[in-house]
């Protein structure tokens, strides 16, 4: 492999891979920023921040990061524990006497510690809370895509609006663990929600102004906020387009709110920001000469804590991939209706890039990885995991079919049809091609997403793994 230091970034191969996808989705704007050895060399917008009024995306246009907030909120939380304020070691509910469990759930729940939280092992299944947050708090547009309208209760859904709400929901509504805390990793938005009230009552500040006083303004953020009202300060902010379920684009002004769940994924930003951000992890927690953290206060946040996607780890609020042609890889991507987001750097090479598009499922880690490809001398396209096909017989095949669903609303059919297996993802057939007996991959829009089937112990497949998340098998007669 090529020192990167020996190769410049080859921005006509680089422009002409983003646009490439860009016309794949449909993408109304595209931002990307790339840093290397502390200086930005690479800052361009693509498209459109406004595509109706064909006003353009540049490097100071604010995007959503959706769940990028997840590190903020990480760095926040190890920030107190490195003042001895916290211990991530601790049980959640010394800070949070009200968290609990449903049932007989309950008795696990003094178990469930801060680090599960900041790894998504508490055991915690995918749950409807966020939605039913947002869809409690966010403006509707006329013609909105209303997808918590087909989750269980939806009729009858609570309000959930603020962190009292968000508890009792969380204490009363029919589920299970899914495993015992620390042994599986399924991906919480609640459990990150909470991280942001345990930063609120032991620094006394809200999260908003813990962020602005402790990260963002160290790092000269000025353009990043968590705060709707306060976009309207900014010269520079992009609409949110989404694609309805006719695969129409649609657009949107109404920014999605969550009370109780800031802390998951509502922070929003623009390049400038996020490269002096991405800047101070890569120069070991300084900026500018002022120290947010530790060096081994970021060794802790992107140590990899517990295995999450093929050959990829979950530290504290960063996905790490601990040997990818030699070199750690370490980011993490958002996504909300209008938002798709990706930044991470490399350390060893002191490289790092950001990615913000203002199409909800625009594949934001894939045009990231691209940006880091060319700058390790790897092609453009180079993927992240290899994938290797690996032919099972249908007997295995009939093993793994089922209807998979969450509380989140994922909905996946896996049928087994002409010996080969197909899987149904919202309401669109795709093949699945087996890596072995119980992985497999599913490309959509030149994206692989890989899967595995978990089984118990009588060889039963009982949940899914489909990207971040555990999906249970429904166990309903003909599913």
């Amino acid at each position: 492999m090529a020192d990167v230091c020996n190769r410049e970034f080859d921005v006509s191969t680089f422009e002409a891979f983003v646009q490439s996808l860009m016309e794949e989705y449909e993408a109304p704007g595209v931002a990307v920023g790339v840093i290397k050895d502390g200086q930005v060399i690479y800052s361009k917008g693509f498209g459109y921040r406004d595509l109706e009024r064909k006003l353009p995306v540049t490097p100071d246009t604010v995007f959503g990061v959706a769940s990028v907030s997840k590190s903020f909120t990480a760095l926040g939380i190890m920030q107190l524990a490195e003042k001895g304020l916290l211990a991530v070691e601790h049980p959640v509910k010394r800070y949070l006497p009200e968290f609990d469990l449903p049932g007989e759930e309950t008795e696990h729940a003094w178990k469930i510690t801060i680090h599960n939280f900041l790894t998504h092992t508490a055991g915690i299944p995918p749950l409807p809370s966020l939605t039913y947050s947002i869809l409690a708090a966010t403006q509707p547009d006329p013609d909105d895509i209303r997808d918590g309208e087909r989750l269980p209760g939806a009729g009858d859904r609570p309000s959930i609006l603020d962190t009292e709400s968000l508890l009792r929901f969380m204490a009363t509504h029919d589920y299970k663990l899914m495993g015992a805390p620390g042994e599986y990793v399924s991906y919480s938005n609640d459990a990150f929600g909470l991280l942001g009230t345990i930063i609120e009552r032991v620094s006394g500040q809200e999260y908003e102004a813990y962020l602005q006083q402790h990260i963002l303004g160290p790092l000269n953020m000025s353009h990043t906020t968590t705060k709707i009202d306060k976009l309207q300060e900014f010269p520079e902010v992009t609409r949110l387009y989404y694609k309805d379920k006719d695969d129409r684009l649609c657009v949107s002004d109404n920014w999605q709110e969550a009370p109780p769940l800031t802390a998951c994924g509502f922070i929003r930003s623009n390049l400038k920001d996020l490269l002096a951000y991405v800047s101070m992890y890569l120069n070991e927690g300084v900026f500018q000469g002022r120290r947010l953290i530790s060096p081994s206060g970021i060794s802790r946040m992107v140590t990899p804590y517990h295995p999450y996607y093929p050959e990829r780890w979950y530290g504290y609020g960063f996905i790490v991939r601990p040997d990818y042609h030699g070199c750690t890889l370490i980011q993490h991507s958002g996504s909300l209706r209008g938002v798709a987001s990706n930044i991470g750097y490399v350390p060893e090479k002191g490289i790092g890039a950001v990615v913000l598009c203002n199409l909800t499922g625009f594949p934001a880690a894939k045009v990231w990885l691209g940006a880091i490809n060319l700058l390790l001398g790897l092609p453009v396209d180079n993927p992240l995991v290899k994938k290797e096909i690996c032919p099972q017989p249908e007997s295995q095949l009939l093993k793994l079919a089922g209807t998979y669903r969450s509380g989140e609303g994922a909905n996946i059919v896996v049928r087994v049809k002409d010996g080969k297996l197909q899987a149904e993802v919202d309401d669109k057939v795709y093949p699945v091609e087996t890596t072995g007996p119980d992985t497999a991959v599913v490309t959509i829009k030149q994206v692989e997403n890989h899967v595995r089937f978990l089984f118990d112990w009588t060889g039963e497949v009982w949940a899914l793994r489909y990207g971040s998340r555990l999906i249970l098998k429904s166990r309903e007669e003909g599913a």
